[in-house]
């Protein structure tokens, strides 16, 4: 496909998406997130892990609450993402207790995440590293179309995201 060709079947993709999940309700996306939630908490890979990164939810997105409270009562590990400011890179580090979020800074998205100056321990900067990523995607279909903080991921991990978030090929 050409780039210009791309670019505008991203856009398309990323306006019909958007649109989408602007129509459910709160309370339906809340539904979908705990049924989400269950099949996070059920899946082997989750019960096998030890260390695990997960995004903090923005209005719009699956509610990760639930999960990030769960991995701590498991004794697991959580890992949330830094992002520079103005910058492609990201850190995913170490979380200490699900009650941290609310007293850590917002960035310009208001999302929590802890400052760049604060030492937390980077996950992928020891042996141990992640076990598992819980991701954010837009939304799902046949192709991949990556961008800026925008990912439409390709393939059958339908499983992680609102049924509104699938896309069919025409």
């Amino acid at each position: 496909m050409a780039a210009a060709a791309v670019s505008s079947a991203k856009r398309s993709l990323r306006a019909e998406l958007k649109r989408r999940l602007r129509a459910l309700s709160a309370e339906e996306r809340l539904r979908q997130s705990r049924l989400l939630a269950q099949k996070v908490f059920t899946h082997s890979q989750y019960q096998k892990s030890k260390r695990i990164s997960i995004f903090l939810s923005m209005q719009d997105e699956i509610e990760t609450e639930e999960i990030i409270k769960d991995i701590f009562q498991q004794g697991k590990t959580c890992f949330i993402p830094r992002y520079q400011f103005q910058s492609n890179h990201m850190d995913m580090v170490k979380l200490a207790s699900p009650e941290e979020i609310s007293s850590l800074p917002k960035t310009s998205w208001n999302i929590h995440q802890p400052s760049e100056v604060e030492a937390r321990e980077e996950a992928l900067s020891t042996e141990a590293g992640l076990w598992m990523r819980v991701r954010c995607c837009v939304g799902w279909s046949e192709q991949i179309f990556a961008g800026k903080g925008l990912q439409v991921c390709a393939g059958s991990r339908r499983e992680a995201e609102f049924t509104s978030q699938f896309c069919r090929e025409p």
